[in-house]
């Protein structure tokens, strides 16, 4: 029953809604019309402003795009100014780095040239430069200084080194003090003559200078210059004796050493070495005059013996026999003495007396072989222990001090220097020896074949 009451409401509602709709309608467009027409009335209006306003604006605008301009041309030209500015300044910084490192190479090397007015100047002279030659390299070092002040005193030193060649080119001759060959420190005259220096003591001595190990000037005499160095220092005029070495001659000369000296230096195992050397000398001498005072057969003589004994004369073919000389007499007389045994046993019987005799011709050559074979393995063991000795000092001095090691260097050479200097002689013996034995040794077999063959031949 609900529906059908609505339906009927619905149509009675129908015309007055439509009615409502158109009226709210026309409303609406009225008002739309009235708010276009004043929104029109405001558009024409701002155009009229726009337009009023445009021209003035594009003006200014111009304006300023125009002062733009300007001002970017400024700005390039500022920064190319700047740029040109800033490389100006590194180059400029470029030259004055450039110009301090000259400066400091040449300050480097007038610190050379100071330095080197200290090594090469003579002993002598350190006295009158040494001073200088310290307040200078001071300046040097001194951080407070300003360059200026540094190359002013490096300047007058290079001026103070140029005034000593001048001096020193034509002599020059002033007092001082050094020490004598004989350890005295002593006063005298120095005499400079390029980079020779000689020293005349009060006392009529005299020679050349050397850098001594005290400091001191020491005195090198020189044979037969004292009396011409005092002249010169003296009269400041003369002849001096020179050594074109630069003193190195003198320096060689006085490294030179004796044969005890130079012994000594070889330490403890020398002695056994030069003990070796000692008897083997000595029976190397001895077997010399012994094997060659041994004399061979004469001519003829094996036949001569041959020959008595043929003819039934054995007395006198024995005292022939006992007559010659040396092992082969010995050796023959055994064999006529023994010549009518059968040729076998006359044969064993002569080889026993040459074995018999060899044992004497080859007698004490084994003492020369053992030396030869002993003096280099002493000599090894004192280099092995001078070498040891050395290692040991370089453990306490390292490696700075020369002289120091000098010592076990010295060990370590000469006895090696000794072991060969006794074994290759011994060596040489030897052989000369042993081969003059077995020369003996094979006459004494010849001799006893051609006896035997004599012999048993004739007795055939």
């Amino acid at each position: 029953m609900r529906f059908p009451l609505l339906a009927t409401a619905s149509l009675l509602l129908a015309p007055l809604l439509s009615l409502s709709a158109q009226t709210s309608l026309e409303s609406a467009v009225s008002s739309v019309e009235s708010s276009l027409e004043d929104s029109l009335a405001e558009l024409s209006t701002l155009r009229s402003t726009i337009a009023d306003e445009k021209a003035p604006l594009a003006k200014d605008l111009n304006s300023l795009n125009a002062e733009v301009s300007d001002l970017r041309k400024e700005f390039e030209k500022a920064s190319r100014t700047s740029d040109a500015t800033t490389m100006d300044l590194s180059s400029l910084e470029l030259n004055v780095q450039q110009r301090q490192d000259e400066v400091d190479y040449v300050v480097s090397l007038m610190t050379e040239y100071i330095s080197n007015i200290e090594s090469r100047a003579d002993p002598s002279e350190l006295d009158t430069y040494q001073p200088k030659i310290d307040s200078t390299l001071l300046a040097v070092d001194d951080p407070e200084l300003s360059r200026i002040d540094v190359i002013t005193a490096q300047l007058e030193a290079i001026e103070m080194g140029m005034e000593r060649i001048d001096s020193i080119i034509g002599g020059q001759v002033f007092s001082g003090t050094a020490v004598t060959d004989s350890g005295e420190l002593e006063e005298g005259t120095f005499v400079l003559f390029g980079p020779v220096s000689y020293f005349s003591a009060k006392n009529g001595s005299g020679g050349l200078t050397m850098a001594g190990k005290s400091g001191e000037p020491a005195v090198i005499p020189v044979k037969g210059g004292s009396d011409t160095i005092a002249t010169v220092a003296s009269s400041s005029s003369g002849e001096l004796p020179l050594d074109p070495t630069l003193g190195k001659a003198i320096a060689i000369a006085s490294t030179e050493e004796s044969i005890a000296e130079h012994i000594l230096k070889g330490g403890v195992w020398v002695f056994p070495i030069l003990g070796f050397a000692l008897v083997s000398m000595i029976i190397s001498i001895y077997k010399l005059f012994e094997l060659v005072t041994v004399k061979g057969l004469p001519g003829g003589a094996i036949t001569k013996i041959v020959k008595l004994y043929r003819g039934g004369d054995k007395e006198k073919a024995l005292h022939e026999a006992r007559a010659l000389p040396g092992p082969s007499g010995e050796l023959l007389a055994v064999g006529v003495e023994n010549a009518d045994e059968p040729k076998e046993l006359l044969e064993e019987i002569l080889l026993e007396r040459m074995i018999a005799t060899q044992p004497k011709i080859e007698r004490l050559l084994s003492v020369i072989a053992v030396t030869a074979a002993t003096a280099p393995l002493l000599g090894l063991l004192g280099t092995v222990t001078g070498m040891i000795n050395t290692f040991k000092l370089i453990t306490i001095f390292g490696t700075g001090d020369a002289k120091s090691l000098s010592g076990g260097i010295s060990e370590a050479l000469i006895t090696t220097e000794f072991g060969l200097v006794v074994a290759i002689p011994s060596l040489l013996f030897h052989a000369f020896l042993a081969r003059r034995a077995k020369s003996i040794m094979a006459g004494l077999e010849r001799s006893a074949m051609s006896f035997v063959n004599g012999v048993k031949a004739t007795s055939k």
